[in-house]
């Protein structure tokens, strides 16, 4: 038989996005080192000790069991780094049919959704604004304002991440400013699988 979870509510909003919260993933620029275009300028703002706080997550995972949710919150600070905007690393899930749903609470920005072809959906994410992400795609958040972006996500437990792939071939789109505004352009960095 299955391992349970025992039932628990959770408050939205705040410093956290979620509280309470178990677990807490912080995101610097050194963990994304070698994701942005400009990795010239990620290497010299590391050299002169400046790592800002590109993302939060706090979560309240479920053990890894067929029919459990995983609940949490992401927050991407505002920044850009030249021209491209702050971004989570990105992933697939390990399990191909795993879907996951975010909903947007705080800021504005765009998930990226790429299928294994290279093809990708900016989906616009903002207070209120539910973005579906289907099976066996990658997903990618990205802060467009001004400030925080935080959204809420609920995804099965045994869904499982897969950074690598992402790390690898990066995405086929980037999110860049142009004329004060943000812009899907094409990666030239972006390596098919």
């Amino acid at each position: 038989m299955a391992e349970l979870s025992a039932a628990f509510s959770s408050l939205l909003g705040g410093a956290t996005g979620i509280s309470p919260y178990r677990v807490k993933v912080e995101r610097r620029l050194s963990h994304l080192s070698g994701y942005f275009q400009d990795e010239n300028l990620v290497r010299d703002m590391l050299s002169r000790r400046s790592d800002p706080k590109i993302y939060e997550v706090y979560e309240s995972p479920q053990p890894e069991v067929d029919g459990l949710l995983n609940i949490g919150c992401t927050i991407i600070y505002p920044g850009k780094i030249g021209c491209e905007y702050f971004f989570t690393k990105g992933h697939f899930h390990k399990k191909r049919s795993a879907c996951e749903v975010y909903i947007g609470m705080e800021g504005e920005g765009l998930i990226l959704i790429q299928n294994r072809d290279g093809k990708v959906d900016g989906m616009e994410i903002r207070p209120n604004v539910l973005v579906f992400i289907p099976p066996d795609t990658a997903h990618r958040s990205v802060n467009t304002g001004k400030g925080r972006l935080v959204f809420f996500a609920v995804y099965p437990s045994d869904a499982g991440h897969d950074y690598e792939t992402i790390e690898r071939t990066g995405f086929a789109k980037v999110v860049v400013e142009r004329d004060d505004r943000p812009v899907l352009e094409d990666n030239p960095e972006y390596r098919r699988v």
